[in-house]
This record gives C-alpha cells, sequence and structure tokens, in this order.
C-alpha cells in the first residue's frame, strides 16, 4: 500500500511547501489536495520532486453537482482544465461529486427540482460524459460519497450509491474513495461495507470519529481497518 497525507488538515499551519517537507518526513508517499485552483502548482510539484514524494490526487472539479443536469456543461469544462493539470503534473485522481458544496460551512447547492430517479440518471449522464474526457489518459475518476451530517442533502449520501455507479460503468477509470469518516457518520458498519467496496475502491481515507482526527482518537479501530485490508489481499 502507498500512503498519502491531505495537506488541507495535515501541518495546517505550515507554508504548502513546508507541508510537503513534514509529509515526506513522515515517509508519506503522496500529498492529496481539495481544489487545486488557487494553489501555486508550479511551487507544490517542485516541493514534491525535491523530497521524493508526489501529488496524489485532488479535486476534478469545485462547482456544479453531477445530480443536476444544469451544472453538466459547467463540469465538464471544469474537469477538462483539472485532466489536464493532473497530466502536466503527474495527477492520477480527479475527485468528483453529486453536489456543489459551498465553503465554508458545508451546505450543498440548491438541488434540482426533480425526482430523485432523474437526478441519478443525471449523475450517470455527467458520470458517462467524464469519462470520455480520461479515456486513454492516466487519470482516474474518484466518486465521492460525503455525510449528510455534516453536509445535509448530499445526494451520494453513503458508499452504497457509489459502489453502485462504479459496478454498472464497470469502467477501470472510474473508481470511489472509501472515506471510514463519511462512512461511520451515515451508514456504519465499516468491515461490511470496505469489504463490498474494495473492488472499487482506489483509495481508502482514514479519519475518527468524532472530530476527524487521527487514529488513536476516536471510535473507530483503524488497526482493525488495517487487518481487513490485509487480509482482502488490498
Amino acid at each position: 500500500m502507498e500512503y498519502g497525507a491531505s495537506i488541507k488538515f495535515l501541518w495546517a499551519d505550515l507554508p504548502v511547501a513546508k507541508r510537503v517537507a513534514a509529509a515526506a518526513a513522515a515517509g508519506f508517499d503522496a500529498v492529496e489536495l481539495w481544489d487545486w485552483r488557487g494553489e501555486d502548482m508550479d511551487a507544490l510539484h517542485a516541493a514534491c520532486k525535491t523530497h521524493g514524494i508526489r501529488i496524489g490526487g485532488c479535486f476534478g472539479h469545485a462547482s456544479g453537482g453531477l445530480r443536476d443536469p444544469a451544472h453538466r456543461r459547467r463540469i465538464v469544462g471544469e474537469l477538462a482544465q483539472s485532466v489536464a493539470m493532473a497530466e502536466r503534473y503527474g495527477i492520477r485522481q480527479l475527485a468528483l461529486f453529486s453536489d456543489e458544496i459551498r465553503r465554508p460551512h458545508g451546505e450543498i447547492a440548491k438541488p434540482p427540482a426533480l425526482p430523485r430517479a432523474a437526478q441519478y440518471l443525471s449523475c450517470i449522464d455527467g458520470i458517462e460524459a467524464a469519462l470520455k474526457l480520461v479515456e486513454g489518459r492516466p487519470v482516474t475518476l474518484m466518486l465521492e460519497a460525503i455525510n449528510t451530517v455534516h453536509v445535509p442533502g448530499y445526494f451520494w449520501d453513503e458508499v452504497g450509491v457509489t459502489i453502485e455507479l462504479c459496478r454498472m460503468f464497470n469502467h477501470p477509470q472510474l473508481r470511489l474513495a472509501f472515506d471510514c469518516f463519511h462512512q461511520q457518520l451515515v451508514g456504519g458498519r465499516l468491515t461490511d461495507n470496505l469489504i463490498a467496496a474494495l473492488p472499487y475502491a482506489a483509495r481508502i481515507d482514514i479519519g475518527n470519529v468524532p472530530g476527524r482526527h487521527q487514529p488513536g482518537i476516536g471510535e473507530i479501530d483503524f488497526a482493525h481497518i488495517r487487518r481487513v485490508l490485509e487480509q482482502q489481499g488490498y
């Protein structure tokens, strides 16, 4: 397994270049971003090269949500920019979202006035359009399920939704992130859900509940999660 550090959360009081240095010193293989827009990507990439690690992944789009067909053109445009950026800097994973999440409070943009089934179909159409952008390129699209405790109304509210979408497409460039923090808050049953997700999981995110803190502080037994991953040959 390779290990990545989210420099959105870790060493947040340091300048970005020093966060990269800290991640490398701690033994991580990669650093993870949220939205790359607004970041000095040349400087970040240079820092990673200096310290022998890479940029693992970031957002594919920061505005718009796949559940809303009115957002699709905007999402595809942002994603096209992200794919070009990812190829330039060797970034392998770009995240897709069902909803536009507005910072800093985590509320979603107003959902479309459509039946739930129509919103699900919009997600399918949007993923299909996104896959055309990455076909044959060294980039994987990552579906992100997010808890509705902190982001009320988010459409992909637990990992079962993203598993079903990955299963439906059965495409090697469409995968999911299994986030233990998000899943524990809404669906729980981490062992069963993790095993179900593993055929499609390109990343396992860890953060303990409550508070999204490090292993050892909170209710999730990450030693057990690691054993499950090893037993499953992940």
